[in-house]
């Protein structure tokens, strides 16, 4: 496996290239909208955290209730979905503990990226409660560019819910625990180049991985039996665009949060103004 920045076109063996600074023994928490989501953007990565010593925990926020391909399915599709994906991140080399689910219904995630929902305590609290309790120091999300409305709320709960994880309010929650960095990955198409970015392309990280590495990751994703049908043409398209002639490709962008202003610029052509 090799990690590769398409910012400064550099190619490396550590996984230091993609999580700067990067210590063995790191949690690192992956934002699934739905139970698939993380097998087909991110597969590589969590068996890269493994493989440096690190342990991924994977957040699942919708239910799944949306999923089922028959009438017949639709009282048992979050109880199937369920054990799907405990099989599914099994075969990535995930342990059951380390799976969270917290049971949206599906297309309802963005209510649930305020602190309050309808009155009620929404999933801001409980998942600062657990950044803090398993000590994440590194959180992957969905880019939801494009892609999906629940995409689009846990791309919000990583840039706006995560950060306050570090913050020292909420006390009872537990003591203030500071995500060092965070990534976005992309399941469809929201890393499509485009002219108008730099190099032509949205994303700036990736991952190329071998044989081996996308064997599990197919492994997982034939796990969601339930979701065959559904998934058939994505996991179809996803494969064959991702792969080169040095392994298969995973892309990321690196999101830079709470940067302070350089305020040099501004000194600059303050002195030019009359």
């Amino acid at each position: 496996m090799e990690f590769i920045d398409f910012s400064s076109l550099r190619r490396s063996p550590s996984l230091d290239l993609i999580f700067p600074g990067w210590v063995k023994g790191e949690n690192v928490a992956f934002y699934s909208p739905h139970d698939d989501d993380v097998a087909l953007g991110a597969g590589y990565l969590v068996q890269a955290v493994i493989e440096n010593g690190g342990t991924p925990h994977i957040i699942i926020f919708c239910r799944g209730d949306a999923g089922y391909s028959t009438p017949e399915e639709k009282e048992t599709i979050v109880a199937t979905r369920k054990k799907e994906a405990v099989k599914a991140y099994a075969a990535l080399g995930v342990k059951r503990g380390h799976i969270v689910f917290f049971d949206i219904p599906d297309f309802s995630l963005m209510p649930s990226v305020g602190r309050k929902e309808n009155g009620k305590k929404a999933v801001f609290e409980s998942l600062i409660k657990f950044l803090r309790e398993k000590k994440i120091s590194r959180v992957v999300f969905s880019s939801g560019h494009y892609e999906h409305w629940d995409h689009t709320a846990a791309f919000y709960q990583g840039i706006y819910t995560s950060p306050q994880s570090g913050d020292p309010i909420l006390a009872d929650l537990g003591k203030p625990y500071p995500v060092i960095s965070y990534l976005a990955y992309s399941v469809w198409a929201d890393f499509e180049p485009h002219p108008s970015r730099r190099r032509g392309i949205r994303a700036d990280k990736a991952i190329l991985a071998g044989a081996g590495h996308e064997a599990l990751v197919m492994k997982a994703l034939t796990s969601f039996v339930s979701q065959g049908k559904i998934m058939l043409n994505t996991v179809a398209i996803h494969r064959n665009r991702r792969r080169t002639a040095g392994g298969y490709l995973e892309l990321y962008k690196n999101i830079e949060l709470r940067v302070p202003i350089d305020f040099r610029p501004y000194f600059a052509l303050l002195k030019k103004c009359r």
